[in-house]
């Protein structure tokens, strides 16, 4: 969950908002080259610059030979909710 709690010092957590990320949701069905393209895309269309580098360099070299399954793997890493640092603290 994320949210913003404002600019002054005085502000406290109490007026914290929460804004609810939908869960990650698994697309079975989906074509393999389809999945390929989107993870490709999603890998460049990052929150932040540097997950963006290291993510979009990382899917151009090794996507087209992942199997179904690392394809699945990846597909849950870059895009389950709020883990844009852990990603970044992890690979580097």
């Amino acid at each position: 969950q994320r949210g913003y709690r404002g600019d002054s010092p005085k502000d406290s957590g109490k007026d914290l908002l929460e804004i609810p990320l939908p869960p990650w949701q698994e697309r079975p069905h989906e074509p393999l080259p389809t999945k390929r393209a989107r993870l490709l895309y999603e890998s460049r269309k990052r929150g932040m610059l540097e997950n963006c580098l290291l993510l979009s360099l990382f899917a151009k070299e090794n996507l087209n030979r992942m199997s179904e399954e690392q394809l699945n793997r990846y597909d849950r890493l870059i895009n389950e909710p709020s883990n844009d640092w852990d990603i970044y603290y992890w690979a580097t």
